[in-house]
Parts: structure tokens; sequence; C-alpha cells
């Protein structure tokens, strides 16, 4: 999981408004966690790896529910046979690329979704390989946007997110390879939609690999999200050269 991922589902929900219940589809409650611009500001490689003392997402709803095969939860696949219509809000975060055939998950997505919901789904396009138990597949933005229309979601927006290039320091582990890493998302919604006054939630801290903790809050949200904007334009110029 990307710390990424965590400023991205909170802007999201603040920006659009939470709906009930809130699944985490495929997570984890202490997932290994990558916040790469800690390697990019120190060189130490191992220093991207961070903890919380909490679920990624309980800062947004404490009575958040995980569901994950991994830990004997269904697949994706099988939720509409218990979960038709039923869920508000969702995310689906670095899950498509281990899926057998995302065509399916995304039909499985819009049957357990509720009129009015919010989907947010993040996943990658640049990222060394991962099975879990699989590694299959890679997105760009307007895959995503392609088969959610095509299943018959409305695209509230896609773009790329998380992007850094080779030249940032960010090395393989295994291979000490330079490592480029490009994330992609998109948010959904089934039927008509009302956007909702979201409030405000405070990032969770972070504990670091050396064993200190890192304010959350509002100031590493606007750290992310500026270097977040800084790198889509830079990617943008680069793919029109």
């Amino acid at each position: 999981m990307f710390w990424d991922d965590i400023v991205l589902v909170t802007e999201l929900v603040e920006k659009y408004g939470l709906r009930q219940p809130f699944f985490d589809l495929g997570g984890l409650e202490r997932p290994c966690i990558a916040d790469y611009d800690i390697t990019i500001k120190t060189g130490v490689q191992e220093r991207r790896y961070i903890s919380l003392n909490q679920r990624p997402f309980d800062h947004i709803d404490k009575d958040y529910v995980i569901i994950n095969p991994e830990l004997g939860g269904e697949l994706i696949e099988d939720l509409p046979a218990k979960y038709e219509d039923y869920i508000g809000t969702a995310v689906c975060l670095n899950v498509l690329e281990h899926v057998n055939n995302p065509f399916e998950v995304f039909e499985a997505l819009h049957k357990i979704m509720k009129e009015d919901s919010l989907l947010i789904i993040e996943t990658v396009f640049s990222f060394p390989y991962h099975p879990s138990p699989n590694d299959f597949w890679r997105f760009s933005p307007e895959c995503l946007k392609y088969i959610a229309e095509r299943t018959g979601f409305k695209v509230l927006e896609y773009d790329w997110r998380l992007i850094i290039t080779a030249d940032k320091g960010i090395l393989e582990l295994n291979t000490k390879r330079p490592q480029e890493i490009k994330s992609v998302y998109a948010v959904l919604t089934k039927g008509e939609f009302t956007r909702r006054r979201g409030g405000n939630h405070t990032l969770p801290e972070q504990i670091i690999n050396n064993g200190s903790i890192s304010p959350g809050g509002n100031k590493m949200r606007a750290l992310a999200k500026g270097g977040a904007k800084k790198i889509k334009q830079i990617i943008r110029e680069r793919l029109h050269r």
C-alpha cells in the first residue's frame, strides 16, 4: 500500500462525502505502507516503509469493514451474493493488478454498490512484479475509465496519481535497480450522484522505520498533495513531447 493511497482516499471522501457503509475491498488492518518521499529525502531505501497505530481509514470511519480473501473473506466476484446494492463507499486499492479478470471484478463492483455511492479505485501502471498471489495487469487512467463506463458506472474523475520517475533515487530492493512508480485512480458512482459535504479528516500519524513518529494532519497532506500535482504536470509535459 502507498501512503499516497491514504491521502488520496481522505481527499476524495472530503470532496464528495462519505456514504455508509464503508468497505475496504482487498485491504489489510496492518498493511505494509510505502512513503517514497522519505527515501527521496533521506537516501535510505528501507526508510520508505512506515506503519500506523490504527487501520488505514479509521480516521474516516472507525466502523469500516475490510474484506480480503487472503484473510478468509470473499473474492470481489463473489460479493454480490451477499452485498448486492448494499455498499455506500468502497475503496479498492492496489488490487486490480492481481485479479484474474478485471472485467468480472468491475461487474461485481457495480452490483454491490448502492445508487449515489462512491467507489475509489487505485492501481498501478508502472511497478515491479509483485505477486499476491498473482500479478497479471497494469492499467492506464483511460483503461480504468473504459472498463468502468462499459460496466455502467459514471466516472466522476480519473487521472494519474503517484508518479515517481526512475531518477528520483528509489531502488528496487532486490535488484538495486532504479525503480519507476506510476499509479492511477478513478472515482466512480452508480446512478444519480449528489455531492455532499465531507468534513475534515486528520491523517494518521506515521511510525517511521527508525521508530520515530511523524505527525499526520493537514501539513502532511499539503506536502503530499503539492508533490503529486507537480509530478502530474511533469508527466503530462513528457507525454506530449
